[in-house]
């Protein structure tokens, strides 16, 4: 009996040694929630466009309006800072002074951009101002900004964005200032 509480006793002092010697870890914490918009964010944009051409004395590459649809890339180095470019094709009546027939664009644009993210509410204004050229009525160099917000669906991921622009085509064989409005809408899927 002595050999039994004495085993007992010592048994007990080693496990509640063992016991108090063990570390337990705090219970797990939820990761913070991601940002919508984030830092190092590329992003993959397709989208439909309209293009305002100011009517038939308008001597730019359109003489009326124009659609067409395009795709468009941008990099984000930092939250608010990116580079984006972009490829449209743009469908309307070509310039009288070029022929006035029914014709395609092409245009090609590379932009500064700067926008200022709402996290909270998945919204983010955004300005941009950059250079392009559009060919198929001629060729025309052009320099361009404007402004636009995009809306994210799922952070991170998948977003909508719409954004106008003023583009400039300088004096082209001394017809005064050419210029146009250019509407762009669309999806920005983000990785």
């Amino acid at each position: 009996m002595k050999y039994t509480v004495f085993s007992a006793t010592i048994l007990t002092l080693l496990a509640s040694q063992a016991i108090a010697g063990t570390r337990t870890s705090p219970p797990p914490q939820s990761a913070p929630a991601s940002q919508p918009f984030g830092a190092n964010e590329t992003q993959f944009d397709v989208f439909g466009t309209y293009l305002d051409g100011k009517g038939p004395d308008h001597v730019g590459p359109l003489r009326d309006h124009g659609w067409g649809g395009g795709v468009g890339l941008n990099h984000f180095w930092t939250e608010n800072l990116g580079l984006g470019i972009d490829a449209a094709g743009i469908y309307g009546r070509e310039n009288p002074a070029r022929g006035g027939s029914n014709k395609t664009l092409f245009q090609g644009t590379g932009s500064l951009i700067l926008r200022m993210p709402y996290q909270d509410i998945n919204l983010a204004p955004y300005g941009f101002l950059g250079g392009g050229v559009t060919g198929g009525a001629g060729t025309w160099a052009s320099a361009h900004a404007g402004l636009g917000a995009e809306y994210r669906l799922i952070p991170n991921q998948v977003g909508i964005f719409s954004d106008v622009r003023w583009t400039y085509y300088g004096d082209a064989n001394g017809h005064k200032d050419l210029n146009n409005f250019q509407v762009r809408a669309g999806v920005r899927f983000a990785f």
